[in-house]
């Protein structure tokens, strides 16, 4: 499979909602209301089309000042593209991008169950670090 790799808001929301639904993150029966706002106020969004097609088959977001501190979220890929280096690639191309830009402080933080796929990147664990989680109300810990 040719894959092309761009820099892009202007995603289809409704192959966006695709990916945010398979990955647990919409359901089903969810608008995509909020999906617009979202990409467009990323400072980026790294995405992954099938040649010919054009079809979406992953992405990833970048918040950002620009030029200090980046931080990376919601990587996802289709399930069928799974496997394939697709999400290392989208991962790889985003922070190059961010590095082209002067920043310097480029993080991620994993879900669990996905370090090994993150070893696969040119990340590296943060030893000493401590992720800190703010203002959800629905986590009780």
């Amino acid at each position: 499979m040719e894959v092309i790799y761009r820099l892009e808001k202007d995603l289809p929301l409704e192959e966006v909602a695709e990916l945010y639904r398979v990955a647990g993150w919409m359901s089903a029966d969810e608008e995509p209301t909020g999906l617009a706002p979202m990409l467009q106020n990323s400072f980026a969004v790294q995405a992954a089309f099938e040649a010919g097609t054009g079809r979406l088959l992953g992405m990833m977001r970048a918040l950002s000042d620009g030029c200090s501190d980046a931080y990376l979220l919601d990587l996802v890929v289709r399930p069928e593209a799974r496997r394939k280096g697709i999400g290392r690639e989208i991962v790889e191309h985003l922070a190059e991008y961010l590095k082209s830009l002067g920043v310097e402080w480029i993080v991620c933080i994993g879900a669990p169950g996905t370090k090994e796929f993150y070893d696969t990147t040119n990340g590296k664990t943060m030893e000493g670090f401590v992720p800190w989680r703010f203002g959800n109300p629905q986590d009780n810990s």
